[in-house]
């Protein structure tokens, strides 16, 4: 039996500059999360369609908020869907008898 909730789920995200709020480009959250000033990098769920929404990675789902736990960033959602199946073995199936959620198999 499969749980009704995942705890992985593929969600948009946008980046801002901690204590600033600024939004940067998924380039320039990349650079900084692979340099020495990754605390000045703040990954946050939105949802898709979003203004500042500028890529696709895997969130952690806790029962108060969704938790970035230092996963890739990806630029398409295809992309973070080929990442979970590699790296935690979590297939998507169009039956949704897979756990994820409804959103996730109509995007």
């Amino acid at each position: 039996m499969f749980p009704s909730k995942p705890d992985l789920v593929i969600l948009p995200f946008k980046a801002t500059l901690a204590g600033f709020g600024t939004p940067i480009t998924l380039e320039r959250a990349v650079s900084l999360l692979r340099s020495r000033r990754r605390a000045l990098v703040l990954i946050e769920r939105t949802y898709p369609g979003a203004p500042y929404a500028i890529g696709w990675t895997l969130f952690r789902r806790t029962p108060k908020k969704y938790l970035y736990e230092s996963q890739p960033l990806f630029r398409h959602e295809r992309n973070a869907r080929k990442y979970m199946r590699k790296a935690y073995a979590i297939l998507y199936s169009l039956n949704g008898d897979d756990g994820t959620t409804y959103s996730h198999l109509h995007l």
